[in-house]
């Protein structure tokens, strides 16, 4: 049985190149929202506690 052609092109941008590089900006986004987050509480954030 064969895939239909728009359920394989769907698949092809979640999991090719656009779905890696949603991936890496979402994981940059985090890092430094998390980043900022620390440094606005006043803790520096290279520190675990």
């Amino acid at each position: 049985m064969a895939v239909p052609r728009r359920t394989r092109v769907a698949a092809w941008v979640v999991t090719g190149p656009a779905g890696h590089l949603y991936g890496g900006v979402a994981d940059w986004a985090v890092l430094l929202s998390r980043y900022a987050w620390a440094r606005a509480r006043g803790r520096d954030p290279r520190t675990q506690q």
